[in-house]
């Protein structure tokens, strides 16, 4: 990673912290809907730099097409492909839980945060 790319994932990594700080918050207020905002926000951090670092990969320009990016592309593992899947599932009025939204999320973000430094 040059040092440009090392400076924005720093800031990434950082912004990607507080929105899963804000969505623990949200959560104990029982606010499920800004739990899965918070928790797509943090994914999509990480995923502008590893976009930065994969040009050949192409998942769009907001979060939540960033998570379809996810899903669609086979190069991630299964898990995480499923994880992503989960924090854009919405079928008619049901939408993921709070707690189910932010245990999934960490998948993702772990995953990415282990690409990332390596």
């Amino acid at each position: 990673m040059n040092s440009k790319i090392l400076l924005r994932y720093t800031t990434a990594k950082a912004n990607c912290e507080n929105e899963l700080f804000l969505a623990k918050l949200a959560l104990e207020e029982g606010n499920h809907g800004k739990v899965r905002t918070c928790v797509r926000r943090a994914i999509g951090f990480l995923t502008e730099i590893y976009l930065l670092e994969n040009p050949n990969s192409q998942y769009g320009h907001s979060f939540m097409n960033n998570l379809r990016g996810i899903i669609g592309d086979l190069s991630i593992p299964e898990n995480i492909r499923n994880s992503a899947e989960i924090l854009i599932t919405k079928t008619s009025n049901y939408e993921v839980d709070g707690k189910t939204a932010l245990e999934n999320g960490e998948i993702v973000i772990e995953y990415f945060k282990k690409i990332l430094e390596k």
